[in-house]
């Protein structure tokens, strides 16, 4: 804890020992997962998104490379 409330919390429960929950461990990993997991989506919505407008303005077709399993970047 940081801050006031941290300090609080020592001078209140100095006796105490902090425990971690592996459940609640496990959550703020797959949470943290999910953070990167949606950042690099919308970066690689951003780089389509780009190519697709450079395309147009060039009056080309923009197709999306395809990966081995059928997906694209995105």
């Amino acid at each position: 804890m940081t801050g006031n409330m941290g300090l609080i919390v020592k001078n209140s429960f100095s006796q105490a020992t902090q425990v971690f929950d592996r459940f609640y461990l496990q959550k703020l990993a797959l949470d943290t997962l999910q953070e990167i997991r949606i950042k690099h989506l919308w970066e690689g919505l951003g780089k389509e998104n780009d190519a697709i407008e450079k395309s147009r303005k060039m009056s080309l077709k923009c197709k999306s490379k395809l990966l081995p399993n059928g997906d694209t970047l995105k």
